[in-house]
């Protein structure tokens, strides 16, 4: 511990990283090393670990950084740019903690949108980095009670929507109708992580690329990357199927795909249902409990 300590003083004084003794679950060095990679290219405000890592309001269910990025305006880069800039820069950070998630927002945006997922990232993030040394904190008494009735609201709507279709995939396997069952099932692969999206964060998903939504809710549970991801013997092709029907089956006259090789899809995205529904409903009791 002391020599991390030592570690992360030896950064350049103009980094202000500031790591705070609050916890030790996380490694304060390589923590110093991703926010200062961070600064480099978004030049940010201040960053905020939370989460598990930060003994603070669980977020993801996979050992990962979980990190907000507050900015003063917009930047030339996504979230997903960034993550890619973390790899180059910092090829082995990802040891001991293979996944970082990143949410950079401007100020305008965050407080614009008092939401629990600021409110707890905000409230109980861990600082790694203030340009000003200051960090402003969310006072307490947020509305829970309202989150949770938005967030019920939300998967009472759409929940159901994406069962019926991804029922209608699963009876319609006929020849005449594989069109429409490989279009069903990828629009309820959509609504089940946009739904589940939703409910973490409060406000709407950016994408209705299956493959994207996926990346960035893969940590909510590490039943998603056993669903989804090829390993070294099995490889997967759900996420490359779900997406080529979601985008060819609407348009593309010469769109097709065999019954056999749709019917093998139908139970992962069946289990992505219920882990989403299950993730939804602990999400709206820690609502409730709050």
């Amino acid at each position: 511990m002391e020599t991390n300590q030592k570690q992360s003083q030896e950064l350049p004084a103009q980094n202000i990283i500031a790591i705070e003794p609050k916890q030790q679950s996380y490694d304060t060095l390589k923590a110093a090393r991703i926010a200062e990679t961070l600064r480099e290219l978004l030049d940010p405000e201040y960053i905020l670990l939370f989460g598990k890592l930060a003994d603070g309001t669980p977020h993801s269910d996979i050992l990962a950084y979980d990190l907000l990025v507050v900015t003063d305006g917009p930047t030339h880069y996504s979230w997903y740019d960034a993550k890619r800039y973390l790899k180059m820069k910092l090829p082995y950070i990802g040891h001991g903690a293979p996944y970082i998630n990143l949410y950079i927002y401007t100020r305008q945006h965050i407080a614009s949108n008092n939401v629990p997922f600021f409110y707890f990232a905000r409230k109980e993030g861990i600082g790694l980095y203030s340009r000003s040394r200051k960090i402003a904190r969310p006072r307490d008494g947020f509305d829970f009670d309202h989150a949770a009735s938005v967030a019920a609201r939300y998967t009472g709507t759409f929940m159901p929507l994406a069962d019926k279709l991804a029922g209608y995939a699963e009876c319609n396997l006929d020849k005449d109708h594989v069109r429409e069952s490989a279009f069903a099932m990828a629009q309820a692969a959509v609504y089940y992580y946009r739904t589940l999206f939703y409910v973490y964060h409060s406000f709407e998903a950016d994408s209705c690329d299956v493959r994207y939504l996926h990346h960035r809710l893969r940590t909510l549970s590490g039943e998603l990357p056993l669903l989804f991801e090829s390993d070294e013997y099995y490889p997967k092709q759900t996420l490359h199927c779900l997406n080529n029907s979601a985008t060819y089956a609407q348009y593309d006259p010469d769109f097709f795909v065999e019954s056999d090789e749709l019917a093998r899809h139908f139970d992962p995205v069946k289990r992505l249902g219920e882990i989403a529904r299950r993730l939804c409903n602990r999400r709206m009791e820690l609502y409730t409990k709050r």
